[in-house]
């Protein structure tokens, strides 16, 4: 506690007795927290009221990068044979001034200064304009003092351009989470001494990392070539800890074995057990949290089944819950998947570009004019789709599924159900086609705000669905469905544009095939076998 409060005095500026706070301002009380951390040190915080304080809602919002921000600047790590280090600011919030004005009346913890009042100057934890500041703050630093550049699609990565000892230029990226930094860099020590000079980075914290956003990162060699992989393995056991001492409580327990996410056969739409009461439904929600979160950390191999499930948060069932605890007795059986951002060019074949000049007239790929000259090694994108055709046996609604990469790292997953009801299979395809090629302009935007340059000739667009195929291939090729035409028209003009070119492949060889449906316990291993290691 003594050191908690010495290291906040210096945000707060002390009163007089006779000395009034500032007109307007606002009374907080401080509060102190303690907390055992996971390696079981000690910690106390003292943290500010902010429930008692009334602030505008544009002095609360803090961003944070972006997962899929982090995804890329592994790849380019390894793509251009870069280092990388992390480090944590201590007191991060104590660092910037507060902007709100309030103040407060100082407790026992203070000592021969209790019953005096202060002014809070800094932003102490617990104010609701903590992370604004804080963000802002350290923005500010970067920006002007340091030379870095926020990122106009991600404003949480901030690079700079440099040039390494052998004379090629590059850049230099650094990615934060409020106040986690990952510096990608031929030389991230320098940077982090510059950064270290305004905000106190800590010690033990500098290093090359291991865990990020509850995800571990390691290393992956391939041919004697180091990849960084990205993994959940410790997230997965914590949450097997939770949701099993949480069962322990109904007296019931995970499954000792499966191979299967959701159980064979199993169609949640149909379900008719009884409706679960208040608590059960409030530990399935949590659960499916938890589940989704475990997916953001890279476990394709259950993002389509945890969609699924995740449809009936409002009102789930009793067999749903089990359904769920079917997937977690899955991951306490396959727990240490990680993806690998393997920078290695694809091999596939790019089909010739058509003459689309008479059906789309100036169509072409609109370069974002603010974006910064293109340095380093570029990166090709591939794009799996797949579509499951009226999935759904209550709605007749299907399932999108999308897997993109860049090299052969995968950055981009998306598994949700259509909004519209299509009558074919063309057209359930079609619309995850337009869905994905939306995902596909967004990160084009991206690598391209971040300094990379898109190599080839195109992004190469797997579908299985040859009518689809021909209908984006062909430029004289008709559309025989008019509820379609958004779609089909869409997608035509982005393969006009040579945006993207569409080629055939084999179901079986389509990895999206993964996020669209329950599969059998081989199929879904052997896709998982392609996209995890």
């Amino acid at each position: 506690m003594k050191k908690e409060v010495n290291t906040v005095l210096p945000a707060l500026e002390i009163l007089e007795d006779d000395q009034d706070p500032p007109v307007g301002s606002q009374e907080v009380d401080l509060m102190m927290i303690f907390d055992v951390k996971m390696d079981l040190t000690r910690k106390a915080r003292l943290v500010a009221r902010g429930d008692q304080v009334e602030t505008p809602s544009n002095l609360t919002y803090a961003s944070v990068v972006s997962r899929d921000s982090i995804r890329i600047g592994l790849l380019l790590a390894s793509l251009n044979h870069l280092s990388v280090l992390s480090a944590d600011i201590a007191g991060a919030y104590l660092n910037a001034p507060c902007r709100e004005r309030v103040f407060t009346t100082l407790g026992p913890a203070f000592g021969s200064l209790e019953g005096r009042r202060a002014v809070i100057i800094k932003s102490l934890y617990g104010l609701n304009s903590g992370g604004f500041s804080w963000r802002s703050h350290c923005a500010d630093t970067l920006r002007n003092n340091l030379g870095w550049k926020s990122c106009r699609a991600d404003p949480d990565v901030w690079l700079r351009r440099a040039v390494k000892d052998d004379k090629t230029p590059y850049y230099e990226y650094l990615l934060i989470h409020t106040d986690d930094l990952l510096c990608i860099s031929e030389k991230p020590s320098e940077a982090l001494d510059e950064i270290n000079s305004y905000f106190l980075l800590k010690p033990e914290s500098v290093g090359e990392p291991s865990t990020y956003l509850g995800g571990q990162i390691s290393k992956f060699y391939i041919d004697g070539e180091q990849k960084w992989a990205y993994g959940s393995e410790k997230y997965v056991k914590e949450a097997l800890r939770v949701i099993k001492k949480k069962l322990s409580e109904y007296g019931m327990s995970l499954k000792l074995k499966t191979n299967t996410v959701l159980p064979s056969g199993y169609r949640p739409e149909l379900d008719s057990t009884p409706e679960l009461e208040a608590d059960e439904a409030t530990f399935y929600m949590q659960a499916i949290g938890i589940l989704r979160w475990i997916v953001e950390l890279g476990r394709v191999d259950i993002c389509c089944k945890v969609s699924m499930m995740a449809a009936y948060n409002a009102c789930p069932r009793e067999g749903h819950i089990k359904a769920v605890m079917h997937i977690f007795s899955y991951l306490s059986c396959h727990e240490r998947s990680r993806l690998v951002f393997d920078d290695a060019y694809p091999n596939h074949e790019i089909p010739q570009k058509e003459d689309w000049r008479e059906f789309y007239p100036g169509a072409t790929d609109v370069l974002p004019p603010d974006m910064p000259e293109p340095r380093g090694k570029p990166v090709q994108i591939t794009m799996f789709v797949d579509a499951s055709h009226a999935a759904n046996l209550v709605t007749r609604q299907s399932r999108s599924g999308i897997l993109i990469y860049c090299n052969l790292a995968l950055i981009l997953w998306h598994s949700k159900r259509q909004n519209s009801i299509e009558t074919s299979s063309f057209g359930s395809e079609f619309m995850a086609l337009k869905t994905g090629l939306e995902l596909l302009e967004g990160l084009r935007y991206k690598l391209r705000m971040m300094g990379v340059s898109i190599g080839g000739p195109a992004i190469l667009v797997m579908v299985d669905n040859m009518s689809v195929v021909r209908n984006t291939s062909v430029p004289e090729s008709q559309l025989r469905k008019k509820s379609n035409s958004i779609a089909y028209h869409y997608v035509r003009e982005r393969c006009a544009a040579d945006i993207a070119r569409i080629c055939y492949v084999g179901t079986n060889d389509n990895l999206a095939d993964m996020l669209t449906k329950v599969q059998p316990g081989p199929k879904r291993a052997g896709l998982a076998q392609k996209i995890l290691r």
